[in-house]
């Protein structure tokens, strides 16, 4: 069987690399061939050596070992084809998984997000982080970008009331191009500008399309850093004379706006997941997003755990405007009730489970 086998391996190694030859002789200068024959089917065996070692043999079955059914055994052997750790996060879009993996949810993070909503009287400054392309712009092949409707009066609306700082996972000069185009003059309003370069990401993943989840703990340590630097060069009153670092932002004051759910799922409950603005929304001209974000935000402000509020009520981006212009309703009152611990740790455990892990 193993020399039938082995004898069928080198007919077919014969043939094939015959064959290719034939073929590249015909559509390469003769001096190129003579060169670089040799060379070219030395690197073809070493491939189909390579391949066929990689084509399980069958092992025989022994007169003892009983014969499986059809049905029997076939959970186990999915399990064993499932690669634990497959290199697409999504494989319809051809994004990459992280090669580093994605970090479990902190439990702390939800035990916070668990607490009773409070509504403030007066306003608090919340920090509002933005997406830029699929959120706020649309940005073609050619590069053409095309503002979301209503953008400007979003913008007045988050600079007014909000801290604002910026970040995409295009590239810096990407990054630049949008604000210039959509931002204009309020760019110099902006607490921070982050790009590609802040994910942390290693070089084989900066380069390729690879999922890029936004960890706001990035965002809050490198605020606290910031602060701490601006305080060994000034005096405390300068530093923080435009407010940038009167307060200190956690997940009760943070609110990232993305047109992807899976890049705020280390924060689930301070992510707005708006509808992805394609060409078929920028066509249409029809597209009233920011003003339901905005509408959402003006409830927001008022809270003193925004985490605690968006986790009993999450945007929704397929209700209609009205549902956000009326609304009225205060915290359903059945809903204001502490959760027992022995929930909030059920629901750690749930969640730790369905959040993907390196």
């Amino acid at each position: 069987m193993r020399a039938t086998s082995t004898a069928l391996t080198a007919s077919f190694y014969f043939y094939f690399t015959s064959a290719c030859s034939s073929r590249v002789s015909s559509s390469l200068p003769s001096s190129y061939l003579h060169s670089n024959r040799i060379h070219y089917l030395h690197s073809f065996r070493f491939s189909t050596s390579s391949y066929l070692k990689k084509i399980k043999r069958p092992v025989p079955m022994s007169s003892s070992q009983p014969r499986s059914s059809s049905n029997s055994g076939s959970h186990s052997s999915s399990a064993e084809a499932a690669d634990p750790h497959p290199i697409f996060y999504n494989v319809s879009t051809r994004t990459y998984r992280p090669t580093n993996g994605i970090r479990k949810i902190t439990p702390s993070y939800l035990v916070k997000a668990m607490e009773d909503p409070v509504t403030l009287t007066s306003p608090q400054k919340i920090l509002v982080i933005l997406d830029l392309n699929g959120t706020l712009f649309y940005r073609n092949k050619q590069r053409t970008v095309t503002s979301r409707p209503y953008l400007a009066e979003f913008l007045d609306f988050l600079f007014k009331h909000c801290r604002v700082m910026v970040w995409s996972s295009a590239q810096p000069h990407s990054v630049k191009a949008m604000l210039s185009f959509g931002f204009g003059n309020r760019v110099s309003k902006l607490d921070r500008i982050w790009t590609r370069k802040d994910f942390r990401l290693p070089d084989i993943d900066y380069s390729r399309k690879v999922l890029t989840v936004k960890d706001l703990e990035f965002v809050w340590d490198g605020i606290e850093r910031e602060k701490a630097h601006v305080a060994t060069l000034v005096n405390a009153t300068d530093s923080s004379k435009d407010g940038k670092f009167l307060v200190d932002f956690d997940q009760t004051n943070t609110v990232l706006i993305d047109d992807s759910k899976d890049k705020v799922q280390l924060q689930p409950h301070n992510g707005i997941a708006l509808r992805d603005f394609d060409a078929d929304l920028a066509r249409s001209g029809t597209d009233d997003e920011l003003l339901k974000v905005k509408k959402y935000l003006e409830k927001l402000i008022y809270q003193k755990n925004v985490s605690a509020y968006m986790r009993l009520h999450p945007f929704d981006t397929d209700a209609p405007l009205e549902d956000y212009t009326n609304s009225t309703e205060d915290i359903p009152a059945h809903n204001t009730s502490r959760r027992r611990s022995s929930e909030v740790e059920g629901l750690i455990d749930q969640l730790q489970k369905n959040t993907l892990t390196s």
